[in-house]
């Protein structure tokens, strides 16, 4: 029987988020068609301690791995265990973009461009879609009931997630390329896809 809490980022310490780190590396490799190598890279493994801080705090890829001219906020990921060891975990952060760190406060404090970001779910094989769902929920019902919730795929690795998506309300909103196999790797479409609310995703899942 698995149990689901949810936390905020900051109260993991390393070596539990080593042990999310290597749930991150086997859901991945055992979902995405791969070498071992780019799923290594995919998961920064073997940079513990970049994954780490920056799963604390995201917006130290702002600018890098994520675009300028947005910021982070509340960052929380929910764990499923079984028998005290993880199986799961799934990630969330409130999301603002602005030209301004005045403009970018000013919409954390709003709805309307204050997305709910859902960065990853990653559940280790042959685990039920409960678990999956489970996750999920403690992130919606952790979320602001109307703010609009966004989530990143890549059709072209995995073709199941936006039909799945698209059911609880999600719809695609641009695609762009990305490298998230290493720098050297061929970049790969990225698609953004939103859904209205994060109680409207939660009331279908």
């Amino acid at each position: 029987m698995s149990e689901v809490t949810l936390y905020n980022t900051a109260a993991l310490d390393r070596g539990e988020w080593h042990e999310l780190q290597t749930v991150a590396r086997d859901a991945f490799g055992a979902s995405l068609d791969r070498p071992q190598a780019e799923i290594d890279e995919l998961v920064a493994w073997h940079d513990h301690d970049l994954f780490y801080a920056t799963h604390v705090d995201p917006n130290l890829q702002v600018g890098g791995r994520y675009t300028d001219n947005q910021s982070f906020s509340k960052p929380r990921v929910a764990v499923a265990t079984n028998g005290g060891k993880p199986i799961g975990f799934a990630y969330s952060a409130h999301n603002v973009s602005g030209p301004t760190e005045l403009a970018r406060f000013g919409r954390r404090l709003s709805v309307v461009k204050n997305y709910l970001w859902i960065r990853n779910v990653c559940v280790l094989p042959g685990q039920s879609e409960e678990v999956t769902r489970d996750l999920g929920a403690a992130l919606l019902r952790d979320a602001i009931p109307f703010q609009p919730v966004t989530a990143y795929i890549w059709p072209g690795e995995n073709d199941t997630l936006q039909p799945r998506l698209e059911k609880l309300g999600f719809t695609a909103t641009g695609t762009e390329p990305v490298k998230v196999f290493g720098k050297d790797s061929d970049p790969i479409d990225q698609v953004r896809m939103q859904a209205r609310t994060a109680a409207g995703v939660l009331k279908k899942l």
